[in-house]
């Protein structure tokens, strides 16, 4: 009987601990054009924050290329922003159409967010 109450306290916490575990996931694009160059060093910060709101996988790209696909962190490599900005195909990675949440980090002086449906927008001011 003692073994049995034992188990169900174990079986009960490892319960709790699955059921509270982030299980959404979080798409990021970084915009990496021109407008982007006064504010890159911004960027890592920002990705922190995401990072600190507990998402349980993040996946991370530009609107140049995917960066990582699915993991606990993000990997920044570092880069120089180029050329003009142009978010036609950020929704067409695989990531963007399974995740959770997506996000766009861009800068306010970029090119227009308007048309983007379902991303949430973090602009860095200059």
């Amino acid at each position: 009987m003692f073994l049995l109450g034992v188990a169900l306290v174990f079986g009960a916490i490892a319960a709790a601990i699955v059921l509270t575990r982030p299980s959404e996931t979080v798409f990021v694009v970084v915009d990496s054009s021109f407008p982007m160059r006064e504010v890159w060093d911004e960027v890592p910060q920002v990705l922190d924050e995401i990072e600190n709101e507990g998402y349980a996988e993040v996946a991370l790209a530009t609107e140049k290329g995917l960066i990582h696909s699915w993991q606990p962190t993000f990997r920044l490599r570092t880069g120089t922003p180029y050329a003009p900005c142009d978010f036609a195909d950020i929704e067409t990675y695989p990531e963007a159409l399974a995740a959770d949440s997506r996000i766009l980090i861009t800068a306010t002086t970029s090119c227009p967010t308007d048309t983007l449906t379902g991303w949430e927008v973090r602009a860095i001011e200059p």
